[in-house]
């Protein structure tokens, strides 16, 4: 018994230990630079790239990164801490324009020493003017009034836009999600009907084979089934369908089918989708007619295009199924439909709207730790008003929100 004792003393011992280790290893986290968290992160036409930002030199192809386009960007924060009532009392950054200054704890640029301050949002950089298409690094420690003085924050890395301004929103590029079908049918001999399981907006990669006596096969490119087939002809209803003749080259090949444009939502007011992702059209299935070698999922690739979206960052689930339905369908909305960067109508016209903006905005605060976007949009908006008299009313109520939700006057 005693032997016994002795052990659940030292576990407890020991769990005490970890827990007080893990206590004293707190530091904030979380950190963003004008709302954007991953900074330091590049793209390569869409995809994540291994280069960080302060490397971009290295690179020999164009690479899109979150640009920081203000001269004195403002620093968020998550407070440390789990403890009940735990509040920040005061907090301390460093800027650097080098890293090893920042991982040693000293802001050769600026310093704010300690700051009394309960303040975790859109703390302004104080020093003097950031300069164009430069690397900078920062970091935080804050103090608690139950943990006292954290560690030191992980050094945040960021890059300036070419060109800065006093104050102008930073904004992700957009990004493209690999995403194979849930089923693949033979509808007949030669013709095979994808299904990707939900719609978006996206382009198609395909990898086929050819012995050389066929040398050519159409793609339909769809979002309603009729007869168990794409629907060929939708009329004037919001319903996409798309036809795409592929020649086949012999052997076997991957080919990346060219999405034509829409001339209704590629105009000049529409906001177009930058050269580094290409044109896209909204689709679930996929229909390969003509194709008579073996097919699998891995063959057809649709490539998902939206803002960045981290799908950890929400959650629910409840008893009943149809409400856990609505929430995966309305979360999963807020990512498809952030193709272009700036909340539009869908692939109507491609234009802003105030109104479908402030339902947008909510919506994404409610699913993603992400504010950038909305308030692009919103500056967008008051550059480019739409036409009825009334909607521009609605900036007003995306400015105030804006604001409830980031704490940035």
């Amino acid at each position: 018994m005693s032997t016994l004792l002795n052990r659940l003393t030292l576990l407890v011992s020991f769990a005490f230990s970890a827990l007080c280790l893990q206590a004293a290893d707190k530091k904030p986290f979380g950190l963003m630079t004008d709302l954007i968290e991953h900074t330091g992160q590049t793209w390569q036409n869409g995809y994540a790239s291994n280069l960080p930002v302060w490397q971009l030199e290295e690179a020999i192809e164009p690479l899109q990164y979150a640009a920081i386009r203000s001269s004195h960007p403002a620093f968020s924060w998550i407070v440390p801490g789990e403890t009940g009532g735990t509040r920040q009392t005061a907090y301390r950054v460093i800027v650097a324009d080098n890293r090893e200054d920042a991982a040693s704890g000293r802001g050769n640029l600026w310093d704010s020493g300690v700051v009394g301050s309960d303040r975790s949002v859109a703390v302004r950089y104080a020093g003097e003017a950031l300069k164009p298409g430069k690397s900078y690094f920062w970091r935080v420690k804050t103090v608690t009034n139950t943990e006292g003085e954290s560690e030191w924050s992980e050094v945040k890395a960021f890059r300036t836009a070419d060109r800065l301004s006093e104050y102008e929103t930073a904004y992700y590029p957009q990004v493209k999600t690999m995403e194979f079908p849930v089923g693949i049918t033979e509808i007949r001999p030669g013709t095979r009907l994808v299904d990707f399981g939900k719609d978006a907006f996206g382009q198609l990669v395909l990898t086929l084979a050819s012995d050389g006596t066929r040398d050519s096969v159409v793609v339909h490119l769809g979002e309603c089934l009729e007869g168990g087939r794409i629907l060929r002809d939708p009329g004037k209803s919001t319903i996409r369908y798309r036809r795409y003749p592929l020649a086949l080259l012999k052997g076997t090949n991957t080919y990346r089918i060219k999405i034509k444009k829409d001339k209704r939502n590629t105009g000049s007011a529409a906001v177009l989708m930058p050269a580094y992702v290409g044109e896209v059209v909204p689709f679930r299935y996929c229909e390969i007619e003509g194709y008579e070698a073996p097919l699998s999922p891995a063959s057809v690739v649709r490539e998902t295009v939206h803002y960045p979206f981290d799908e950890t960052a929400s959650s629910f689930r409840c008893s009943n199924d149809t409400l856990n339905q609505i929430w995966e369908l309305c979360k999963y909305s807020v990512r498809a439909t952030s193709f272009s960067g700036i909340y539009v109508d869908g692939d109507r016209e491609r234009i802003p709207y105030e109104a479908d903006a402030l339902i947008n905005q909510l919506c994404h605060y409610g699913v993603d730790r992400e504010y950038a976007i909305a308030r692009r949009s919103h500056e967008y908006l008051l550059q480019h008003p739409t036409w009825p008299t009334e909607w521009i009313l609605q900036a007003l109520s995306i400015a105030w929100y804006d604001y409830l939700y980031t704490g940035d006057s």
